[in-house]
């Protein structure tokens, strides 16, 4: 089932998405307009003891601001997937013209009369608010419920009224359906023990989009999924939220995020900004791999340095990506080794990440862009034994040891990112030069391209036993 919000902007849509959510999902701030795109979250109700899986879609304020025009677009894509829809007012606000238009705008659409809507009556945290519930009845709505998305006021009555709406008769089926399966087992007796359930399907790889502000990211996702999925505009820090879409490139499930740009500090403004910023921090925290995408047309700046060093905190694989070539007038080979001259000069430390060149506005380069993210996936997970891990660290440390660190065993103790733990006589003797060495040779040997490597270093005795 596909719940979506609508509402003008500044009725607590975003506020009421998260409660109903569960968690902090879409920004929330005093200022209309900060969700623009929208958001699609799988959740789950709990009413009467019972589970219900649904699809939550919060969207932007309908009739203000200046993407208007691209928020009625990405309003009207989610209501066509929507079986129900939650309407969105604030009850201390009263019955605004503008909720007066949204009204009459799913009406025109025939939304009102083809599928459940329910008056969402936001903000009724107290009782002088709801003695002003009287004069929403004029929008002729049947289902309407006070609440207060922000205090959690009566939101387990909205998921039982929506449960009501929409699985009301589908429930009764299935309650004839279980006294039948109860006189069949009567008859044919239990099922037999000892059975146990599939296997948890694996994760599906999560990629995030990154990189300073109008560099393509929005128009990158919208070239992968193949739709206009989120607002692309020339004006900086269009895009707030992060946006998950899944999608199937090739036979093969990914989950692509958009995040917001990322400006230097000194330019970026309190409120709205600050907060997309911690957002995009968050979701490399929760990504298996990371696009850095850099302006092909303008070069590679310090910021972007500075972006990557965050990837590489936050232990995401990362694939490099010079978007907007079709500006450069020699598009050619040549050029191309110019530019990726350019890139690993400034971004030194990434030199284990591949670079692939795009035209998102053209979908040109998405095919080696996923050719290439799907082999960093795979060597990301790439799994060494420990025997044959502690042979080559020895061996390599022979290498080049100037402290005489003695290496007892090694072994792997993570895959995101690859980690190694080395069980040595004395880390104080591990000098970076042959620490940077050994992960060198490690890449030399077993690749996890595009993957920054963790290794760590203990003090062990020669026993094997910590001290």
């Amino acid at each position: 089932m596909n719940i979506v919000v609508v509402g003008r902007p500044n009725v607590g849509k975003s506020s009421l998405f998260n409660r109903l959510l569960g968690r902090k999902r879409a920004l929330v701030l005093d200022t209309p307009g900060v969700t623009r795109d929208r958001i699609v979250e799988p959740a789950e109700f709990w009413v009467r003891a019972k589970r219900y899986p649904v699809n939550l879609i919060d969207t932007g304020g309908l009739g203000e601001g200046q993407f208007k025009e691209e928020i009625k677009l990405q309003v009207n894509t989610a209501l066509k997937e929507a079986n129900i829809v939650l309407f969105v007012v604030d009850i201390k606000a009263g019955l605004t013209e503008s909720d007066r238009s949204v009204f009459q705008e799913l009406r025109r659409s025939g939304l009102a009369d083809a599928i459940p809507v329910i008056l969402v009556l936001n903000k009724a945290d107290s009782d002088a608010a709801e003695e002003s519930m009287h004069e929403f009845y004029e929008l002729g709505i049947e289902s309407l419920l006070p609440v207060s998305a922000e205090h959690a006021l009566q939101i387990d009555d909205l998921k039982e009224m929506i449960v009501d709406q929409f699985f009301g008769d589908q429930e009764a089926e299935e309650e004839a359906d279980e006294e039948t399966d109860e006189d069949a087992e009567s008859v044919e007796g239990p099922e037999l023990a000892g059975e146990v359930d599939a296997a948890r399907p694996p994760r599906i790889p999560h990629i995030a989009i990154v990189g300073q502000p109008n560099v393509g990211k929005s128009t990158l996702l919208n070239s992968i999924c193949g739709e206009k999925r989120t607002i692309v505009s020339p004006i900086a820090g269009t895009t707030v939220d992060p946006i998950d879409l899944k999608i199937n490139w090739h036979g093969k499930d990914f989950v692509v995020i958009d995040t917001a740009g990322i400006r230097r500090k000194n330019k970026t403004e309190q409120g709205v900004e600050v907060l997309s910023v911690v957002q995009t921090r968050k979701t490399l925290e929760r990504a298996d791999l990371a696009f850095l995408v850099m302006d092909g047309e303008t070069g590679v700046y310090d910021q972007d340095e500075k972006i990557a060093g965050l990837i590489e905190e936050m232990g995401c694989s990362v694939v490099l990506v010079l978007n907007k070539w079709d500006t450069q007038v020699e598009n050619d080979e040549f050029s191309q080794k110019l530019a990726e001259e350019e890139v690993r000069k400034k971004i030194r430390f990434l030199g284990y990440a591949p670079l692939v060149f795009t035209t998102a506005t053209e979908g040109i380069g998405l095919e080696r862009l996923f050719r290439v993210a799907d082999h960093v996936l795979e060597q990301r997970g790439v799994r060494v034994p420990t025997k044959d891990l502690t042979e080559f660290v020895r061996a390599e440390s022979e290498v080049h040891n100037p402290e005489n660190a003695r290496f007892y065993f090694v072994h792997q103790s993570g895959r995101n990112p690859p980690t190694f733990v080395a069980h040595v006589s004395d880390p104080k003797k591990i000098h970076f030069s042959l620490s940077r060495h050994l992960v060198r040779a490690l890449r030399d040997r077993y690749g996890f391209t595009g993957s920054p490597i963790r290794f760590h270093f203990l003090k062990t005795r020669n026993t094997g036993e910590k001290k």
